[in-house]
Formats: C-alpha cells, sequence, structure tokens
C-alpha cells in the first residue's frame, strides 16, 4: 500500500474510533454470507457496501434486496474508502483482507461457519448484538423454528429416503455438517455419514455406485465446466445412476450459507421425499 494511503487510513481509524461502543452505522460485508445476513437484519442505512456476491443470481439469496447499496471487491483499499466502524465478513472469505483491516486497527467480526441448525440460531444472534438489531435476530429466529415445526409435521407420514451428494474434486458430505443437518430435518438419511465420512472428504466413485442411495445429489453448479474439478461430476457413470433414480437438485442460493433460507430447502428436500 502507498504511503498516502496509509496516512489516509490512520485518517479514518481515529473518526473510527469516535463511534466505538455504539451501534454501529457505517457497515461493510466482504463476503456472500454476511452481506446476506445484513441485508435481513440490519437497517439499510446501516450498510454502507457489501461485496459484489450479492449480487450474483446463482448464489445470493438476497439479491433482489440488494438495491443501490454500492458494492466492493473485498480488497484493503476498497472497504477504507467507506470509512467503516465495522467490517463483516465469515471465516473463509476473504480472510487476508480481515486479517491486514484488523492490524489496521479496524474493527473486524467473522462469523463462524454452522454444521448445524442451532448453529445457525448462535450465528443469528451473535450478528444481532454486532449490528445492534438483536430483535430483529430474535424475531428471525422464532419465525425459523416455528417454520421447521410446520415442515416436520407435514411431512411426518413420508418414509425416509436414502441420499448421497457427489461434489467437485470427488468430494461428498458426511457427518457434522451442515447439509447432514438438513437432510435429518428434511427426513433423509444421508449415507456418506452411514458409511463414516466425516465432514467433506473425497470418496470413490465407486464406493458411490455401491452405496446405491435412493436420492443422489450431484453439484454441477459450483464449478467451471471446463474445469478438471468438474470432470469428476460429469462422468458418464453418474449420468446413468440419475436415470435410474431420483436426483436431488437443491439450489444453491438456499443452502451456501447460514440463514432462515436453509427452511426453505429442508422444504424442498421433503416435499420430494
Amino acid at each position: 500500500m502507498k504511503p498516502y494511503c496509509l496516512c489516509f487510513t490512520a485518517l479514518l481509524l481515529i473518526s473510527a474510533t469516535l463511534f466505538a461502543g455504539e451501534k454501529p452505522q457505517r457497515i461493510v460485508s466482504i463476503g456472500l454470507c454476511t452481506d446476506q445476513l445484513l441485508l435481513m437484519l440490519a437497517e439499510r442505512e446501516q450498510i454502507a457496501s457489501l461485496s459484489v456476491w450479492a449480487k450474483d443470481e446463482n448464489m445470493s439469496y438476497m439479491i433482489d434486496a440488494v438495491g443501490d447499496i454500492p458494492l466492493n471487491n473485498s480488497s484493503v483499499e476498497e472497504v477504507i474508502l467507506y470509512q467503516p466502524d465495522l467490517v463483516v465478513a465469515s471465516q473463509f472469505s476473504a480472510w487476508d483482507t480481515a486479517k491486514f483491516l484488523r492490524q489496521l486497527g479496524y474493527q473486524v467480526k467473522q462469523i463462524p461457519p454452522a454444521q448445524s441448525i442451532e448453529d445457525i440460531y448462535a450465528v443469528l444472534r451473535q450478528f444481532g448484538e454486532w449490528t445492534g438489531n438483536q430483535e430483529r435476530a430474535e424475531a428471525m429466529i422464532q419465525s425459523m423454528q416455528q417454520k421447521l415445526r410446520e415442515i416436520s409435521e407435514r411431512y411426518a407420514e413420508r418414509p425416509p429416503k436414502s441420499v448421497i451428494v457427489y461434489s467437485p474434486n470427488g468430494f461428498t458430505i458426511g457427518a457434522n455438517t451442515l447439509e447432514d443437518d438438513l437432510f435429518t430435518h428434511a427426513g433423509y438419511i444421508n449415507l456418506a455419514a452411514e458409511m463414516g465420512i466425516d465432514g467433506f472428504k473425497p470418496i470413490a466413485l465407486e464406493s458411490l455406485i455401491a452405496a446405491d442411495p435412493d436420492v443422489l445429489q450431484v453439484d454441477r453448479t459450483l464449478s467451471r465446466s471446463d474445469s478438471l474439478a468438474t470432470a469428476y461430476v460429469s462422468h458418464p457413470a453418474l449420468d446413468k445412476m440419475i436415470e435410474h433414480r431420483e436426483y436431488l437438485d437443491i439450489p444453491t442460493r438456499l443452502r451456501i450459507c447460514a440463514g432462515p433460507m436453509i427452511a426453505e430447502a429442508i422444504e424442498n428436500m421433503a416435499q420430494r421425499r
């Protein structure tokens, strides 16, 4: 960073400290998941900028709510121009930017990854505290809990089905993941977890075929069509499997981030059980 940028940064930091302890008024998000939480929980005038991911048609659940809010590319230089009194991100989005901003003295908060529905409630409460919108967070949690109770009751009589996920680079999703908890809430048995797979791990295509799931979910929208990673999910054997069993295709925007849209993903799955 050039010297004049560092001087400019110092001036901004002095200004930002005047607002310490008050409800943040210039919040900048540098990642998709915190973009969405800001749009859901914060007052609009609190939002100084969102990441460009907020307008991604495949990833963003809140794309219609962005409006004319300025977007950023998650760079340090861009962020400081908005004079933020709070920067929010997930632990895996723009981590280098978050680290450098923290070293410069900015207040940076990072949401942890959610591995269960209960973790989502914790994330919402935490985000509500950071932004000074605790009541909105609690109302959102209660609404989500009510929706999940209704989904459970609505589809209680349907028998469970087995499912397995196959993603780019040959990865599947096992136990101790948010996806595994989603399957449980939707009435599915995650065969990867039953096979002893924990977290995100590669699985041999032969093992996938031998598992013989009732339902198959192949993530073909998460990689470039011409990448080596995508070659795994474009194998002819998978096309053959899909021909003879149910195929589960839950939109990425419903399941990529922790938030109330997870309830919509669960109902989408439960409807097809």
